[in-house]
């Protein structure tokens, strides 16, 4: 019995050292960010997944900006999935209307919220904006097959915003990462989807994000806000 007894509490002691293990595994393996400066370090998020700054900074205050042209990039999983499907043409075409969809949302997005002035050139403002649209995954297909076949989704996908907040000269004053997806349909039911409503969905998906840094930028006093 005492035999017994010895041989269970020292299985149970081992079961619990693997399981410790494999937590502390399981935590340290968190995804890699794709980091604009090496040496940029967390900071308070707001409602973004996360924020980073050069140690001890915050971001300066600025009232002239330059966006960008975004990128976009398609996630891993589309690329594989439709891999049959898709040609480059049609990703040439995704990449160019979600990079104006971006555009648009962050343009109109500020101006509503902010007084910010959008220069036509880097050299012309005070910060530069790099927005990139990471891992975009539409749900629905967004292709130029032959045919009509009908796709029913509860949402439209998911995409990460990244946004990096530079100088004229380059440097790296901050960056913005979200990972989300777009809302669900009504009621979560399936709803017809076609180029139109990833669209509309999408769109909804980045005036969000825009929201989400006016309020950002506003709370900290960093840009001025817009007059009502």
């Amino acid at each position: 019995m005492v035999t017994d007894q010895f041989t269970a509490g020292r299985y149970g002691r081992r079961l619990f050292y693997a399981l410790a293990a494999l937590i502390l595994a399981g935590c340290s393996q968190q995804p890699l960010l794709p980091l604009a400066s090496s040496e940029l370090t967390p900071v308070e998020p707001g409602n973004f997944d996360h924020v980073l700054m050069p140690p001890g900074e915050r971001l300066p205050q600025f009232s002239r900006v330059y966006i960008e042209a975004p990128e976009v990039s398609m996630s891993d999983y589309w690329l594989r999935d439709r891999r049959t499907d898709y040609t480059e043409r049609d990703l040439d075409r995704i990449r160019e209307d979600y990079g104006e969809l971006l555009t648009e949302a962050l343009r109109q997005g500020l101006e509503r919220e902010t007084q910010l002035v959008f220069t036509d050139t880097p050299e012309e403002a005070e910060v530069v904006f790099r927005p990139t649209l990471r891992a975009l995954n539409i749900y629905a297909p967004d292709l130029s097959r032959p045919g009509f076949i009908r796709h029913y989704t509860r949402e439209a996908g998911n995409a990460t915003f990244d946004l990096v907040v530079l100088t004229p000269a380059g440097e790296v004053l901050g960056q913005f990462i979200d990972h989300r997806e777009t809302q669900s349909y009504h009621g979560r039911s399936l709803e017809w989807t076609n180029r139109v409503t990833n669209y509309h969905h999408f769109s909804r998906l980045m005036d969000r994000w825009t929201r989400n840094l006016s309020t950002y930028l506003l709370i900290g006093g960093v840009v001025p806000a817009a007059e009502f």
